[in-house]
Parts: C-alpha cells; structure tokens; sequence
C-alpha cells in the first residue's frame, strides 16, 4: 500500500518534533540525523531536504523554544499595576526560578538557547532582547512615575541584562551553584536599585 503524501510543512513540523524530544532526552551532542530518521521511518536525505543540516536543524529548534519563552515573558509581566521596582524585582526573580527550573529538568534543550543567542538570520540574540525589552518596558514606566531618576531605559536595561547574564544566560547557569543564584539575583537587584534611583558616583 502506498503511503498517503503529506504537505512538506507536516513533515518538516514531524522532523521538529521527534528531534526536540531526542534532544531532550540525549542531548544535542547525543542525537545524529541518521538518529532522527530513523525514529520517523524515513531516510536521512528526507531531513536534510527540510534542514540542510544538524545545526540549522538545531537553530530551528532553539528558535521556536525561543518563541515560547516570548509568550512566557508576556506571562510573567503581569503585575502592571505595581510600583515599578517591585515588577523589576518580580520579574527577575520568576526567570531566575523559571531557568533553574529548565535546568534540572530540561537541561538539554535549556543548553541549547545560546544557538539562538549567535544566529542572526533569525533574530541573533533573540533570547536576549526579550529579556531587556520587557526590563526595559518596567524601568520606562518607573522614569515616568518619577520612582527611578530619569535616563534612557533601554540602554540602562542594556547594562542590567549584562549584570544579570551569570543568573540568566544558559551556559553561565548550567555551571552555576543552583543552591545560590536566587540569593545571587536579589544582590545583583539591589544594586541595580539603589543605581536606578540615586545613580552611580563617578
């Protein structure tokens, strides 16, 4: 009996879907193509008609999970109609717990996000700038309510994100004392604070 043929989109989402959960379960480094393949009872040369190779395909995965973090960061923001430092502080300490959270128990997949942080045919550090556009969304409506002194919101969170990269970025995390990083976090935030509402001395 002939196999029924199905839209490329069908298979390309097919061949997305078995290598995220290998990925998830082998790691990156741990999964081959002949691997993915084989788990959808095709040939290797069918994947790589979709995905010219394990990188693309790898960038393909990291970017969509980088899209539900967007939608999780919408999520996570909510809190619009509190003062403006207590959101920062929300927001930074619910990523914090939300990656340590990935690293112990999708670990793999987590490890994979800096492929989205160097790929600038989709959106290069993609990962990033939803972190300091949301930061830097919070620290706007705090200027305006004259709660933190006046500056440029985007480049401040620019210089926020820098200081939060050993709590937020993957490879930093996954070599992090996980015991630590909320109480690492909240001394990073306390700083940042203090900056934002009565500057830094020069």
């Amino acid at each position: 009996m002939r196999r029924v043929r199905r839209k490329a989109e069908e298979t390309r989402e097919d061949i997305l879907n078995t290598a995220e959960a290998l990925f998830r379960e082998k790691g990156y480094s741990g999964v081959s193509i002949a691997d993915i393949a084989a788990a959808l009872e095709m040939s290797p040369a069918n994947v790589f008609k979709h995905f010219q190779s394990k990188l693309v395909l790898g960038q393909a995965i990291a970017y969509r999970y980088g899209e539900r973090f967007r939608a999780h960061c919408d999520e996570v923001e909510q809190d619009t109609g509190l003062p403006a430092d207590i959101r920062l502080t929300r927001f930074v300490d619910r990523l914090t717990k939300d990656h340590l959270q990935k690293m112990q128990n999708d670990r793999y997949l987590f490890e994979m996000l800096p492929f989205v942080f160097e790929d600038p045919a989709n959106k290069g550090r993609m990962y990033r700038g939803l972190v300091r556009d949301r930061i830097a969304a919070i620290l706007d409506d705090g200027m305006k309510a004259q709660l933190f002194r006046e500056g440029d919101p985007v480049r401040d969170a620019e210089v926020i994100v820098d200081m939060l990269t050993c709590v937020l970025h993957p490879n930093m995390v996954k070599c992090a004392d996980l015991a630590t990083q909320s109480d690492k976090a909240h001394a990073i935030l306390r700083l940042v604070d203090a900056g934002l509402k009565y500057g830094v001395a020069k």
